[in-house]
């Protein structure tokens, strides 16, 4: 067992993703003009970490069958960490995890109080939820959502976009319309992308039920270019509610080229560079959205 095993367990590069979506989520809705938010900041992304850490961990032990098939280079599925130890690290990071949530709920009602820390634990909760819902038969649906294709992509992105809100949440902009038409966004690439990667994944998934194995191919590719549609559709929803200026759309341009350039891949059938368009579109939405928050406070 390496660290660079534990790290590939771990997804690192997803749980750097989630820590800058933090405040990134925070950056979206002015952030930069407000004092004093370096602390709930930290509880926050250090929570989220945690989380997506444990999460990954959990999802490898949960699909170690299926991995064996697509994913054999995994550090569960090649016999390189032992499944004893995954899910003590899975168990360990859920509880750090948690542990943040308190401090978050300890600072919050010692700095401002009013039960300004609601939104940030309902976030949390909504997440465990959603997580619980993927993951295991039973809690609520049976099979669980990751069994039953489109539900199971909408969820996963489900939980991935709502890092944004909870960003906006650790600053007290938990409820703003916001970074909630932000999440939709970023939830609409995401199933885009997650479908896709059904897609590639058809051979080894003996165990689901995804929305390809269920439609076909073809379809369920097509069914990836709406949701991008959608996403590009969703991507202007701040613009046309007037919660941002017209003009700063052009931060969301890089995005929106992306978007458009993902259906001739996605047509063709060439599913890791539709992916990869996928994925750069997510990014570069997140940063145009970053932008449209810090240029009020640059100008």
């Amino acid at each position: 067992m390496t660290g660079r095993d534990w790290w590939t367990l771990a997804r690192g590069v997803n749980v750097i993703m989630g820590i800058l979506t933090v405040p990134l989520g925070a950056l979206i809705v002015g952030a930069a003009s407000q004092d004093n938010i370096a602390i709930t900041l930290l509880l926050h992304t250090l929570s989220v970490a945690f989380f997506m850490a444990g999460w990954n961990a959990l999802n490898d032990l949960q699909d170690i069958n299926t991995d064996r098939i697509n994913h054999p280079t995994r550090p569960l599925a090649s016999g390189a960490i032992t499944e004893q130890a995954a899910k003590k690290f899975s168990w360990i990071c859920f509880a750090l995890s948690t542990f943040m949530l308190g401090g978050i709920v300890l600072h919050t009602e010692q700095t401002i109080g009013h039960l300004e820390w609601l939104d940030s634990v309902a976030i949390w909760g909504m997440a465990l939820i959603l997580m619980s819902s993927y993951e295991f038969d039973g809690i609520p649906f049976n099979p669980c959502l990751k069994k039953s294709g489109l539900y199971g992509n909408l969820s996963v992105s489900g939980l991935i976009a709502v890092v944004i809100v909870f960003g906006a949440a650790a600053v007290g902009h938990g409820t703003d319309i916001l970074p909630w038409t932000v999440a939709i966004c970023a939830m609409m690439i995401g199933t885009s992308r997650e479908i896709i990667k059904d897609v590639e994944d058809m051979e080894g998934d003996s165990e689901r039920h995804t929305l390809p194995m269920k439609i076909g191919a073809e379809k369920a590719r097509m069914v990836a270019w709406i949701c991008a549609l959608l996403a590009f559709i969703s991507m202007g929803m701040p613009f046309a509610l007037d919660l941002l200026p017209l003009a700063y759309i052009v931060f969301l341009t890089p995005a929106l080229f992306f978007l458009t350039m993902v259906k001739a891949p996605i047509v063709k059938g060439e599913d890791t560079k539709a992916s990869k368009l996928l994925k750069r579109a997510l990014l570069f939405g997140l940063l145009g959205f970053t932008a449209t928050g810090l240029i009020p406070i640059l100008l």
